[in-house]
């Protein structure tokens, strides 16, 4: 049998996929385990210092979230390890296991399909008419196992130890309770209607972490480790269903006050940890102990004696001489400080935006173009900057698994996507080059939000109870957030008919400044491996105000109206006036899961 390729891009398997994620490929479901058991032979040293991706920034957030210190891989192509396109370079496994057979050929008694586990049909003797059965179950703690069938069909105890070869299935509709699971020893029966109301002992399985082996025809399975560690309970649900697996990721830009030589020299592993160990020596350079002329040697003897190249020590010792000891210490400490939070790093890339027009190898960003308010409720005057050129560095922290929402406890646990290599833990990432708009207010003139009844609700229950963790708690608390928010939803629809790309490919980024009084909106698209893009996004500023138009026109018309437009905000509410047909879009493109939305607060009632 031939071996099936499929073929992801770096940004899919961060964005959507990753380990733990099941993938529908030409040949049935499988499992993309971690890295570790994925990457197989390439899981090497060599490979992943080849292709680290070194952004310091991003690793102090991670290690800040996590509590661990992290690298970053951007997964090897096939195009970057000179392989043919035909060569698979990341296993997966077969999952789940369990199938259903039709029978169409005569082979089964009452002329029923069945459910069986395993590769071939125990009847029919083949897989030709059978199928991977849709249903997986799964608990709050990430753990993913195939649904213990004996378990849910002799759920009653009356015939716990039997444990039949195969089961009837027979459907009768197109609901749920139609499809009846039958004992074929004991006559035990059960609908999936009642299976997913039932809560299973858990297993404590993670199948991506497990070892594989080949089953033949070119595919690999594990053996299970089940290790029944986990008091939470497991749950049915489907295995395409977005709540199995919803990814957690952290994108940072590349910013030009970064995005020089000089930074990406001091951000290399071996080059940092050298400056680091100076800087903590007893002698205390930067705190003015130690002569200029002195550091630099004492610096250019450790460099090259970790095999660093004559070019780059002459670069450091260059901005040495230029900006002094001093500089060099605070500029190092910017790049490296562990003492900063998601929060500081969001105010920085406001602050870069805020600064106005500039260029860098990374980053482009033209004079603004002034929209004027037409007295509508929507905004005041906009400034709409095109930024022509930016550079995304974006990293997968883990994933959760929401086969139900808890009420009371705690929230789902995020499992890791980091893998150790030689006491390193690395997660998945890319970078990714694009375009966009950021749009602000004309001269920093926020909108007065003050005196309207939902800036009240906002200010009296500011954080909405969240099944997450989330390191955006901080900015989200202000009511000024929530009003760039949604209209960042209405421009992001607006825009998709005019800039020539989908909806679902363009991101966001909402910011709201330290004193909560001033903010902005960056709207994006990025391609990785591509220098730029269309040009739909910057193309798109010169008829601004027609698109904010548009936007003013999803805000105050709903066609769900007035069943939408009466949703207020709540104490215990992620939104108030917010619906499918108005503001909710792709999950991809909203990094706050289509929380923090409410038209009353724009449109002052």
């Amino acid at each position: 049998m031939k071996k099936e390729i499929q073929h992801l891009r770096r940004s899919q398997f961060v964005f959507t996929y990753g380990p733990g994620a099941i993938i529908e490929s030409k040949i049935g479901p499988r499992i993309i385990p971690s890295m570790r058991e994925g990457l197989g032979d390439l899981f090497d040293a060599n490979i992943f210092h080849k292709f680290e991706i070194t952004n310091s920034r991003l690793r102090i957030i991670i290690q800040t979230i996590t509590g661990h210190s992290a690298r970053i891989l951007a997964l090897p192509t096939n195009a970057s390890l000179n392989k043919p396109s035909t060569k698979g370079i990341y296993h997966t496994y077969i999952f789940p296991m369990w199938r259903t057979c039709y029978g169409r050929k005569g082979n089964h008694p009452r002329n029923l399909p069945i459910l069986f586990r395993g590769k071939k049909c125990p009847l029919c003797k083949n897989n030709e008419d059978s199928t991977a059965v849709r249903f997986v179950a799964a608990c709050t703690n990430g753990h993913l196992d195939d649904v213990d069938w004996h378990y849910a069909v002799h759920s009653d105890g009356k015939s716990s130890r039997c444990k039949p070869e195969y089961y009837y299935w027979r459907t009768g509709g197109s609901s749920l309770s139609d499809i009846v699971i039958e004992c074929p020893n004991c006559g035990a029966t059960i609908n999936m209607g009642n299976i997913y109301r039932m809560r299973f002992p858990c297993s404590g399985r993670h199948p991506e972490n497990e070892k594989p082996f080949h089953a033949g025809g070119g595919a690999s399975i594990t053996k299970p480790e089940r290790k029944r560690e986990c008091n939470a309970r497991m749950r049915v649900l489907q295995r395409q269903s977005s709540s199995l697996r919803i990814p957690e990721t952290i994108t940072l830009l590349t910013i030009p006050e970064y995005d020089n030589s000089i930074s990406n020299l001091l951000q290399k592993q071996k080059i940092a940890t050298a400056v680091i160990s100076m800087i903590n020596s007893p002698t205390k350079p930067c705190q003015g102990k130690l002569g200029e002329d002195e550091f630099i040697h004492w610096l250019q003897d450790i460099l090259t004696q970790i095999h660093v190249p004559t070019s780059s020590i002459e670069e450091i010792v260059k901005y040495i001489r230029e900006n002094g000891i001093s500089e060099f210490c605070r500029f190092f400490e910017n790049l490296h400080g562990s003492n900063r939070t998601f929060t500081d790093f969001m105010y920085e890339e406001l602050e870069s935006f805020l600064a106005g027009p500039r260029t860098t190898d990374n980053f482009s960003m033209a004079s603004p173009v002034r929209v004027k308010s037409k007295g509508h409720s929507v905004s005041p005057d906009m400034d709409v900057f095109p930024v022509y050129l930016l550079k995304t560095v974006t990293a997968q922290i883990g994933y959760r698994r929401m086969p139900y929402i808890p009420s009371g406890g705690n929230p789902p646990k995020r499992v890791s996507s980091g893998v150790f290599l030689n006491d390193d833990l690395w997660y998945p990432g890319f970078e990714g080059t694009g375009e966009g708009v950021f749009i602000t207010f004309a001269n920093g003139a926020s909108p007065d939000l003050k005196g309207s009844k939902a800036f009240e609700e906002w200010s009296a229950h500011p954080s909405p109870p969240s099944i997450f963790e989330s390191e955006w708690n901080e900015i989200a608390r202000e009511p000024l957030f929530v009003w760039l928010h949604t209209l960042s939803h209405a421009l992001i629809k607006t825009l998709s008919l005019h800039s020539g790309y989908s909806s679902t490919s363009l991101r966001e980024r909402v910011y709201v400044d330290r004193g909560g009084n001033n903010g902005g909106i960056l709207i994006y698209t990025t391609s990785p491996g591509e220098d730029g893009s269309m040009g739909g996004l910057t193309g798109s500023v010169d008829s601004f105000e027609e698109i904010l138009d548009k936007a003013s026109d999803l805000i105050t018309f709903c066609s769900n109206d007035p069943l939408c437009h009466d949703v207020r905000k709540s104490k215990d509410g992620a939104n108030g006036a917010a619906c499918h047909s108005c503001l909710l879009i792709s999950e991809t493109s909203c990094e706050h899961r289509n929380v923090l939305l409410d038209r009353h607060l724009i449109l002052g009632d």
